[in-house]
């Protein structure tokens, strides 16, 4: 089923793909078994496809997304959930939360709520409204990055351009360059640079140059940066 122009389908159980390459909108929920929109696209419902989910254009989907892979390279906003194997961003994606085995993200990923994931690789900008959440998490920041609170085996966030950041500092404010964790960052091994959060609790800690932690709470190793600025850190023996 394709729409090159200008037109609308309804929405139901369609057996094939939907290809979108004009402005079209289907009007309601709907399954297929793939969906790419390289032109500017609406589902005004809920998305379910048993295939490749696909936005190299402009995308709206209303309601929630179920796809086994997830592509976004233009602009893609989705309200409610979007549960995949992978998800992969290298242009804007807006989500209600995410839920996925893998997501590799070189573009702006933002949620309103959590982001949960296996493998977490984010060589850009993110924006977590809730919990980041990840067997491995691998942040490298680009702009301003936040989330409500981070959890993982194995997490690391560094920042990307230290030019950028130097410019960032200068003319933004002291963590203009930062990733801001509005509560705390909990893991086995953490490895932390440009971060902000009111505690780290960890096995194995690392806070490197441009932190700012409150808190700091360890089970096995601590090593503290003299670059950077925390409040108190403690030892658990327990």
């Amino acid at each position: 089923m394709k729409i090159a122009g200008s037109g609308s389908l309804p929405g139901g159980d369609y057996n094939e793909e939907i290809i979108i390459s004009g402005s079209g909108k289907i009007t309601g929920s709907a399954s297929c078994t793939e969906f790419k929109i390289s032109g500017s696209g609406k589902v005004a419902g809920d998305l379910r496809c048993s295939g490749q989910f696909g936005i190299s254009g402009s995308g709206h989907i209303n309601g929630s997304l179920l796809a086994p892979e997830v592509k976004v390279s233009g602009s893609g906003h989705v309200d409610g959930a979007v549960q995949t194997g992978k998800c992969h961003v290298s242009g804007s994606f807006h989500t209600g939360s995410v839920d996925c085995n893998e997501l590799h993200s070189s573009g702006a990923i933002h949620s309103d709520g959590d982001i949960s994931g296996e493998d977490v690789v984010i060589h850009g900008s993110v924006r977590c409204g809730g919990l980041l959440n990840g067997e491995r998490i691998d942040v490298e920041c680009d702009g301003r990055s936040s989330a409500d609170s981070i959890g993982g085996s194995f997490i690391k966030i560094r920042k990307k351009g230290v030019i950028a950041g130097l410019f960032q500092r200068l003319f933004g404010g002291k963590d203009a360059d930062c990733f801001q964790v509005a509560g705390s960052v909990e893991g086995d091994v953490i490895d932390l640079e440009y971060t902000v959060a009111e505690s780290v609790v960890g096995r194995d800690v690392r806070i490197g140059p441009g932190c700012r932690i409150k808190r700091v709470l360890y089970t096995e190793t601590a090593d503290i940066s003299p670059d950077a600025e925390v409040e108190s850190c403690e030892r658990n023996f327990m």
